[in-house]
């Protein structure tokens, strides 16, 4: 199951229309309640928990996180990917990258760069 919690309506109805399997979710609490969940495709946007506390919460599930953000100074990054949070995708983006990262997720080399830099 693929859950689309981005607070962004057309980029959420698109993406479910091109990934199958997949669910449109508006709370958190939610993605913490699935079972079933293998991805989560996120963007940074309010809710009652903390980016950092609520990617924890998530990644201790097991569910592999695509997360939307703005550009690679946004302070998230870092602790992203102290989470093993490596499937990102930073604006501009395409509805293609997004779905390619569901089936194949980016290895360790490819962030790498990232990490050097923090």
């Amino acid at each position: 199951m693929v859950l689309i919690f981005t607070d962004n309506e057309q980029l959420d109805r698109d993406l479910s229309k091109k990934i199958k399997d997949s669910r449109i979710v508006y709370y958190p609490d939610y993605i913490l309640e699935e079972q079933e969940a293998t991805v989560l495709i996120a963007t940074l946007q309010p809710n009652k928990y903390n980016f950092k506390d609520f990617m924890f919460k998530v990644r201790e599930k097991n569910i592999q996180v695509i997360l939307i953000l703005e550009n690679e100074k946004v302070k998230e990054l870092k602790d992203a990917l102290i989470l093993g949070i490596y499937d990102i995708v930073f604006d501009p983006f395409t509805l293609d990258e997004i779905c390619e990262k569901v089936s194949n997720p980016t290895p360790f080399s490819k962030i790498s760069k990232y990490i050097k830099e923090l």
